[in-house]
């Protein structure tokens, strides 16, 4: 009986170290597994360093032609890469753009002839342009460059403010900080934060325009969107309209609302309020046609409208 029992403990015993052989031998290839995964993974993160190095040697490379090919196509006398054709050469083959030809080179004084470069636009239509505006670092294709020119966020506007009160030229990124800082045609530097938090309507008294002056305009940022209100005298007529600090595309995401009331008339309800209600204009419509949009109030109406002091 006991003999038995020592012979099927050790045919378990048995078994069990068949078992752990089997566990040990699926181990070791599963340890083999892993190394060759490790290798595999180590291998392509070499072949990924090596395209990247690559990547970058060839970029470095393509930045350092374009800058040799856009000096060549420089025109030596306005100093830019022209954008379009034809790009005229003198006998001794250097270059000048379209705009600033004249009877001789500039470069070596010799007669210009009839001479044009296809070359040169060749290498102009191929090449990233450098953004001419202030500020702005971007390089683009030829066909994105020139819509890009026309929505740089640094491309130079005039001050929304009126022509005779300010009139300033300068970059669109900096409109905003000139209008509530320094524009003499604006009252943001005599109020307070409080009428232009940034997050609600405003709503002041503007002192009526007189002769054919033109008033102050207000300086707005609400939810981080700026705006210039802006009040003309446009004989017989006092114009109100708010200009965004954009494009006329931009100008399709808003819509802005302007009421001119009597001081007195608070909740206007009186008989002489007139309103507005559409979009804003684009801060680089041109001034006559800014002076036809927005709200247009009669000299006659406004009279009657003003409180006198």
């Amino acid at each position: 009986m006991a003999a038995n029992k020592i012979e099927e403990l050790q045919e378990h015993i048995s078994v069990i170290e068949k078992e752990n052989d089997v566990i040990k031998k699926d181990r070791d290839v599963i340890k083999e597994d892993r190394d060759t995964i490790k290798e595999d993974r180590d291998s392509i993160k070499e072949d990924r360093d090596a395209l990247k190095e690559g990547k970058v040697f060839v970029e470095q490379k393509y930045d350092a032609l374009t800058v040799k090919l856009r000096a060549q196509v420089e025109c030596p006398v306005c100093l830019e890469v022209p954008t379009s054709g034809p790009v005229h050469v003198c006998p001794n083959g250097h270059l000048v753009c379209s705009t600033c030809k004249a009877a001789s080179c500039p470069t070596c004084r010799t007669n210009m002839l009839s001479g044009k470069s296809l070359l040169a636009v060749t290498v102009m239509e191929n090449i990233e342009h450098e953004c001419r505006h202030e500020d702005c670092d971007e390089l683009l294709p030829l066909e994105e460059y020139k819509l890009h020119l026309k929505l740089c966020p640094h491309r130079r506007v005039r001050c929304p403010a009126p022509q005779e009160l300010c009139g300033k030229d300068l970059p669109l990124s900096k409109v905003y900080g000139h209008i509530v800082s320094e524009c003499k045609g604006s009252w943001n530097e005599n109020t307070d934060g409080e009428a232009n938090d940034g997050k609600s309507l405003i709503r002041f008294s503007y002192p009526l325009c007189t002769g054919n002056m033109s008033n102050r305009g207000f300086g707005l940022s609400l939810k981080g969107v700026q705006f210039y209100l802006s009040y003309e005298k446009v004989p017989p007529y006092h114009v109100f309209n708010v200009q965004l600090i954009g494009n006329a595309a931009e100008c399709k995401d808003y819509e802005v609302n302007i009421t001119v009331h009597s001081p007195v008339d608070g909740e206007m309800k009186g008989k002489n309020v007139q309103r507005f209600s559409g979009e804003p204009v684009p801060i680089d419509m041109e001034r006559e046609i800014k002076k036809q949009s927005g709200l247009s109030v009669s000299t006659v109406l406004m009279e009657k409208i003003t409180v006198k002091l």
